[in-house]
């Protein structure tokens, strides 16, 4: 076996003991077992120590006496006993490939140092936060490069840059560290990352950060800022960067103007920061007094230090250069078995249900996705991930986004990529299939970073915009394609003969047989797609899950009352406005009802598709203002709503009496099931997968599709009967809790996903 390089991991922490215990767990699903931990803790006020105790026999403790990071740093380098010294902070979580990817660098590589990218994943700020950042001698830096030949040279006042790592993601040959007596003990919080990199850089070691070797970081408040606030002692790092500029610069040679203009547009820089946050109304006037002395005396004592104290460098004599062998470090994960569930990087919370084998990493492609965007395919998604976590999986959602960002929500790290079209130049006329396919290329891109960073093991797309085309082709990992209505189906209904639409659904054809697996939320739509894309479903190993929700809360359904003098019955219709939800046969059926019923309220709720439909080149009118043109005399009686948020969903569905979707086709119908959770009649139509989740006159009615005047009879019935509106929903509630519980789909994807695994290693051992 080749000889494994050992690893030193060191922790420095003050104050954030909820922060730590999240980063140890973290740790025990690293790929690279051979490291040792060691926790460097300042003067703490917390029960970090407590929770250390815990630790005692696999961590390493060092107590720092100051609050003061450079010393910390040091103190965990002459501790260390392994060949890397691997720097993060306590309130981040590494992926798991880490330190097999930091290890594989320094060792293979010719690098003294490196780091890879840190992603700002809090939901209230996420951004990419590092990646390849380069810095001057004179504290200019640019944090964020796609490449260093973005900007070999940034325009500055230092002719000298080098690439510098981020101080929550970095590491060292201790060796080299130890040459360069570790960090300077000036820096107290910031900068002593930056001024390591120059001083590596200066002693002729080789230091690059790189790419990949992702970090999460969820920033935490300390001593020195309050996180997501303008609370924060700011002058530290003006006192810092002054500090640093004279110090560098003049191991550079960099002229003394260059230096002492640096210093200033440094200081003046975070003042005009104050102002712009003072007018903001972001502080107040004596807050702001305090920032501007604060950075007055910042700037006086770094430029007093840099000029006049000499370095207070770790002690090489103090510090031997040799340490023990591997063998003696004090392995963190002693008995390596990577069986550890999920953990969520903010809550710390770990997913309650017992796992029943080792935990999978899954990669979930959607292009839209809860919370920015919500539709069918989006809420799906959503709650498979969810499932999936509850399950002990870790669960990386794709989606579309305005940036490039990633964040963490409810059970899955969701990386947004915004729309790069760098590809198919001649299809730029074909809209859709020209971006479709630039996405598909960009998920296939960031599946590749996933599979580096995170160890993704299978990828699970919807046929619905073709995300995961690119890598079904490309037979880098398994893929498995869920199935849902079809854009041939769609193209049918509104008679669109278009050769955009026409091309996605050959492109359909080519992912779904692709896929590794074909998973239907129905077995009407595993017929559909069989048979509109003449699949021979003998060779494609497909099944059936239905879509599951989560159960609203007992107190929180809401049957239509035992009693209610003078009813007046509220009927909810939400999705999209347009013709394959049935909009035009709900328009027609409404005046039918208030005939009988003339204080019945109807309240439609989704977003306005008449662009996309063709509806409005066709009638040069959008869906509301069509009705309120055709029928004036409903108006008072129909509310639009427009798009709404989950929450402002969930309430409609609580407060209304009977829900209506008549669509002309549904591969399965999750609006029929949120509306049955909340213990609500539905009214749907016999097409798709619609008859498998409602069930006929007894959780619902169902009618032909494009009949309006039979739409508004089963609604005119029910209303006639105001008890049934009451056994309807109740056993609709109870069918929801049997069949279409979200923990129940998600044991079925995991089912689907541990045999495609299986099929694919036994291939690939054979």
């Amino acid at each position: 076996m080749k000889n494994q390089l050992s690893v030193s991991v060191v922790i420095n922490t003050i104050d954030r003991g909820s922060s730590l215990i999240i980063l140890l767990k973290s740790l025990e699903n690293q790929t690279y077992p051979f490291f040792e931990v060691l926790v460097v803790v300042g003067p703490t006020r917390d029960n970090t120590l407590e929770i250390l105790a815990a630790y005692r026999e696999r961590i390493r403790i060092i107590r720092c006496p100051t609050a003061n990071l450079g010393k910390s740093r040091n103190l965990g380098i002459e501790s260390a006993r392994g060949d890397i010294v691997a720097f993060i902070d306590d309130d981040a979580v590494p992926s798991i490939k880490w330190l097999e990817q930091i290890v594989a660098l320094l060792d293979s590589e010719g690098l003294d140092g490196t780091g890879g990218c840190v992603f700002l994943i809090h939901p209230a700020s996420p951004q990419v936060q590092y990646r390849l950042g380069i810095i001057s001698s004179l504290a200019e830096q640019v944090d964020v490069q796609e490449s260093f030949l973005s900007s070999i040279v940034p325009k500055g006042l230092s002719s000298f840059w080098i690439g510098r790592m981020m101080g929550t993601n970095m590491a060292y040959k201790r060796s080299a560290l130890l040459e360069v007596g570790g960090f300077d003990e000036f820096f107290r919080w910031v900068y002593d990352d930056s001024d390591l990199a120059l001083r590596l850089t200066a002693d002729g070691k080789n230091v690059r950060p790189v790419k990949e070797a992702a970090v999460y970081h969820i920033p935490g408040s300390s001593r020195n800022r309050q996180a997501f606030t303008y609370s924060g002692k700011w002058w530290m790092q003006t006192q810092a960067a002054i500090y640093f500029a004279i110090k560098n610069g003049r191991n550079f040679e960099e002229s003394y103007r260059s230096i002492a203009w640096g210093c200033v547009k440094f200081f003046l820089r975070h003042l005009l920061w104050d102002i712009q946050i003072l007018r903001g109304k972001k502080i107040s006037g004596p807050q702001f007094i305090k920032l501007f002395l604060g950075e007055f005396y910042g700037s006086l004592t770094g430029a007093g230090y840099g000029f006049f104290r000499a370095r207070r460098l770790l002690s090489v004599s103090n510090s031997s250069t040799t340490y023990k062998e591997k063998e003696a470090l004090l392995m963190f994960n002693k008995n390596p078995r990577f069986s550890q569930p999920a953990i969520d990087p903010i809550s710390g919370q770990s997913p309650s249900i017992k796992i029943t084998g080792p935990p999978l990493r899954i990669c979930l492609l959607s292009s839209a996705y809860p919370p920015a965007r919500i539709e069918g395919v989006g809420r799906h998604t959503h709650l498979m991930a969810k499932g999936l976590f509850e399950l002990g999986h870790t669960v990386h959602v794709i989606t579309r986004g305005d940036h490039e960002t990633i964040t963490y929500y409810d059970g899955a790290y969701i990386h947004s990529l915004p729309f790069e079209l760098r590809r198919y130049e001649r299809l730029r006329g074909l809209t859709n299939l020209f971006h479709n396919l630039n996405y598909s290329h960009q998920v296939h891109d960031k599946i590749v970073s996933l599979i580096l960073n995170d160890g993704i093991e299978i990828v699970d797309s919807p046929l619905w915009q073709i995300d995961g085309l690119v890598t079904a082709l490309s037979g880098r990992l398994p893929v498995v394609v869920r199935l849902q209505t079809a854009i041939k189906t769609i193209a049918h209904l509104h008679k669109n003969t278009l050769d955009d639409f026409r091309i996605i659904g050959e492109m359909e054809e080519i992912l779904a047989k692709k896929a590794r697996f074909l998973v239907a939320n129905s077995q009407a739509t595993l017929e559909a797609v069989e048979k509109i894309y003449s699949l021979d479903l003998e060779d494609i190993p497909h099944g059936i899950v239905s879509h599951g929700i989560v159960p609203v809360a007992d107190e929180q359904v809401s049957p239509f009352p035992i009693i209610r003098p003078n009813p007046q019955f509220t009927v909810l219709f939400l999705g999209r406005l347009e013709k394959r939800k049935g909009i035009m046969d709900l328009f027609q059926a409404i005046p039918l009802v208030l005939r009988e019923f003339p204080q019945t309220k109807f309240i439609i709720a989704g977003e306005d598709n008449s662009d996309h439909d063709e509806f409005k080149m066709k009638s040069g009118l959008d869906y509301i203002t069509y009705f309120q043109s055709q029928y004036p005399e409903c108006v008072s009686q129909v509310e639009f709503k427009g798009w709404v948020s989950d929450e402002a969903a969930s309430e409609l569905y609580r407060t209304c009496d009977l829900f209506v979707a008549p669509s002309l086709y549904e591969s399965f119908g999750l609006i029929y099931l949120e509306a049955m959770n909340y213990g609500k009649p539905v009214i749907g139509c016999f097409c798709g997968g619609v008859p498998e989740v409602v069930e006929h006159k007894r959780t619902g009615l169902l009618v032909d599709p494009g009949a309006p005047k039979a739409l508004a009879e089963a609604v005119i019935s029910l209303f006639r009967s105001p008890g049934v509106l009451r056994e309807m929903g109740l056993a609709g509630r109870n069918r929801l809790l049997d069949k279409f519980h979200y923990l129940k789909m998600a044991r079925g994807f995991e089912r689907i996903y541990r045999e495609v695994l299986s099929i694919s290693l036994s291939h690939s051992n054979s």
